[in-house]
């Protein structure tokens, strides 16, 4: 049996975008692929994931890292907090818990990341670099298409 570690990921980015616009974007899963580039998404069975209760909204996730290395995650999304995020328990590449929680702030919202897993001691690092990049690209498209959303909708070009 491989040794686990615990692998703490924590980070944010600024959107120029009210809370309540980019909760709507983040918390619609199925959506994801429209501004994550890469990202691909599909619904799964709760029975398919250990835990989940029939009612659960639960996701398997493939995230892009870099042309030949992917995330591949179930995700069980729970802790539901209008406006101000939500939680994600995964299983796959981490094993653990990841939460989104929005931060409104002067001209738009923080949009924060963390993560608590466990993963296999031999690919932590790995793992941690992996897992951040992938993150940190959707929240940069997230940010790119809620820019891109506001200036068009201000009759600004792009």
């Amino acid at each position: 049996m491989t040794a686990t570690v615990a692998l703490h990921v924590d980070d944010d980015g600024f959107v120029r975008a009210p809370a309540g616009l980019v909760y709507r974007r983040l918390s619609h899963v199925a959506g994801w692929p429209d501004w994550w580039a890469g990202a691909r998404v599909r619904p799964m069975p709760p029975a398919q994931v250990p835990g989940a209760d029939p009612t659960d909204e639960v996701w398997a996730l493939d995230l892009p890292v870099a042309p030949l290395r992917r995330l591949r995650l179930a995700a069980r999304l729970h802790g539901w907090r209008h406006e101000q995020g939500f939680v994600l328990a995964l299983s796959g590449t981490v094993d653990g818990r990841a939460e989104f929680w929005l931060e409104p702030t002067a001209g738009g919202t923080v949009v924060h990341h963390l993560l608590n897993a466990d993963v296999p001691a031999d690919r932590f690092r790995a793992v941690h670099r992996d897992y951040r990049r992938a993150v940190r690209r959707g929240l940069w498209g997230l940010k790119d298409r809620l820019h891109l959303e506001a200036r068009t909708s201000a009759g600004l070009r792009p």
